[in-house]
């Protein structure tokens, strides 16, 4: 039985990404542009290091 756990972190990664189009959809519809949320979390990440 292969106990390796590649499945589990590819489902982690499908439901990341699906956080990321939802975030940027709902941003959309709230009138928030996409790079403006980049900016934003590249500053953050940028403050963080």
């Amino acid at each position: 039985m292969d106990m390796s756990n590649q499945g589990n972190d590819e489902l982690q990664a499908v439901d990341l990404d699906l956080e990321w189009v939802h975030l940027l959809m709902s941003a959309k519809q709230a009138g928030i542009a996409a790079e403006d949320i980049r900016r934003f979390l590249s500053e953050k990440a940028l403050q963080a290091m």
